[in-house]
């Protein structure tokens, strides 16, 4: 059972998508894909200048957009749509062995705090089996966006692997390789369509690339 302790109801009668909502709601695949070009050569030039981790850099923009970005932290609570309050990142990460690990990252006042956290939490994760303690009690909470990592492929579509049956609606990133020759990365971004249509990825795209763009005023 979901908490419902750090979001709010929408009030559904009232709420401008409440039939969009209504028509995709029961959908046997109701997200839909964006792959789009993110332009990531200013933060990677900054990060590097500071010997600062790249990764941890757009982990912590995109859970920094994500709270300016209402759609982004819609998710679905019995039958309903309820807004987040907070959201965490579900990240994947490999371990030493090459199979992967789930970390759990808080966003943070600041970054500094944020790779203190992210360090120690990455660590724990990779220490521990897939189906740790942390992945027992935080998978299938509300409060999740997913976010893997494939920095060995420049991909131009994505999939992922789905189950059938309700949804709670969580957003899912994936940030693909970075070429340093045009300075751009391929992010896909799954979203329920219920929840949000092309305008709103769009919207969050750009509040996205605002927080890449600035990093260093990112507080």
């Amino acid at each position: 059972m979901t908490s419902t302790n750090y979001m709010a109801p929408i009030d559904f009668n009232s709420w401008p998508r409440k039939q969009h909502f209504e028509l995709f709601q029961h959908f046997s695949q109701p997200y839909f894909n964006v792959c789009v070009q993110l332009d990531m050569k200013t933060l990677y030039r900054r990060c590097k200048a500071k010997q600062i981790s790249f990764f941890q850099a757009y982990i912590y923009a995109t859970l920094k957009a994500c709270h300016e970005y209402k759609p982004i932290m819609l998710r679905i609570i019995e039958d309903k749509p309820w807004l987040l309050e907070t959201v965490r990142a579900s990240v994947v990460e490999l371990a030493d062995n090459d199979s992967f690990r789930f970390s759990y990252f808080s966003s943070k006042l600041n970054f500094a705090d944020f790779i203190n956290h992210a360090n120690e939490i990455s660590r724990e994760a990779k220490e521990q089996p897939l189906f740790s303690e942390a992945f027992m009690q935080t998978e299938g909470q509300a409060d999740l966006i997913h976010i893997s990592v494939l920095p060995w492929l420049n991909f131009t579509s994505f999939s992922h692997a789905f189950s059938e049956g309700k949804s709670l609606g969580i957003p899912k990133f994936v940030f693909g390789q970075y070429d340093k020759h045009t300075g751009c990365m391929p992010l896909a971004v799954d979203v329920h369509h219920s929840l949000m249509d092309g305008l709103h990825v769009a919207q969050f795209i750009n509040i996205l690339q605002n927080k890449l763009n600035t990093f260093t005023d990112i507080q």
